[in-house]
């Protein structure tokens, strides 16, 4: 039997921007450290931008230093001042640098990512001008707060939790809903081997990337456990929802320019359909993922009307096992997943 380790890990610091792979990653309360820290508004509203309206977004290059690696385990007390992210985009007026400490001197924003609004602390004019040049509307630059922040007072939350309904109150920053997506690189082959032409992981956008299990094996996993190559403690992640994908991959990764596609279902989003390197877009992988992957044609439909039209790849995972977890690390699968989806608790 083959053994199942983790195979590549990736991180997306500023939310629907180009993603970071590492080798090894720190596990926090909220997920993968600095994952979804940051992400980008609207000014007037503060509602989140992403791929889905500004696809240009695929373009930008996130650069991350080494000592925010260090300062994810650590604390960002002991980082030097100058330690920030570098960002890059063609068209954009020369890098920006994001500092990875908090401004003191920050503004707190009312931001919204999808059903949730908060407190968000926006990042100073540099980064609103930058952004806003770039995506052609005004716009700003918001980083997350959360249970780390000290207890921020005022009106505001600064706390985004999960759906209860599938995971009950464990923290998530500014992804689209849970904090870790999972994936078996076994499925991407899968589904390439349906494709009319192969495509990379990236247009899923996973964080943990799985090696060495059969196609779809994870539409069984609920509890796993994960082995430090380096010894310690197992690391427990739970899979508690399948991850229904979008239309963002409709967007050519090289010009930011979206090209005509068809209709997709309200239940899909487009992001899988962007092509992360070339920006192009097309009606792929949802043509051929709806041939397979339908909540209906999985059974997860009986119980979950909604997703009867909805496609599927890769788990939403959730963890309360603070650690690190590296490329090689073996995982092992400890419970199987129910008939039914009941809340992490």
């Amino acid at each position: 039997m083959a053994t199942t380790t983790i195979a590549a890990l990736n991180i997306y610091p500023i939310k629907s921007c180009r993603g970071v792979s590492l080798q090894s990653a720190v596990l926090t309360e909220a997920g993968l450290a600095l994952d979804r820290q940051w992400m980008v508004v609207r000014e007037e509203s503060g509602r989140f931008l992403t791929q889905r309206e500004k696809g240009i977004l695929a373009l930008v290059e996130v650069s991350l230093p080494l000592e925010a690696l260090h300062a994810a385990q650590w604390g960002t007390e002991r980082l030097p001042p100058d330690a920030a992210l570098t960002l890059t985009a063609p068209g954009a007026p020369g890098p920006l640098k994001v500092p990875l400490r908090r401004r003191p001197d920050s503004e707190i924003r009312k931001v919204t990512v999808w059903e949730w609004t908060g407190a968000g602390a926006d990042e100073g004019p540099d980064a609103a001008a930058w952004f806003s040049a770039l995506l052609g509307l005004p716009c700003r630059l918001v980083r997350y707060l959360g249970s780390g922040s000290g207890g921020e007072k005022g009106p505001l939350p600064v706390v985004r939790t999960t759906e209860p309904e599938y995971a009950v109150n464990y923290e998530t920053r500014f992804s689209d809903g849970y904090p870790m997506l999972l994936v078996t690189q076994s499925a991407l082959s899968d589904l390439n081997a349906k494709l009319p032409a192969p495509l990379p992981m990236n247009r899923f956008r996973p964080n943990i990337e799985v090696a060495g299990a059969d196609p779809w094996a994870e539409d069984g996993w609920r509890d796993m456990e994960v082995s430090p190559s380096a010894g310690g403690a197992g690391i427990k992640l739970t899979a508690v929802k399948p991850c229904s994908r979008c239309k963002t991959t409709t967007i050519d990764q090289a010009t930011g320019q979206a090209t005509h596609m068809r209709a997709i279902h309200r239940h899909t989003c487009k992001t899988t359909t962007i092509d992360q390197a070339t920006g192009q877009a097309g009606d792929e992988p949802l043509d051929t993922l709806h041939t397979f992957r339908t909540g209906k044609a999985l059974g997860w439909a009986e119980t979950e009307k909604s997703w009867t039209h909805a496609v599927f790849f890769g788990w939403n995972v959730v963890s309360r096992t603070p650690g690190v977890l590296s490329v090689g690390d073996r995982l092992t699968v400890r419970a199987p997943q129910g008939k039914a989806l009941v809340p992490a608790p």
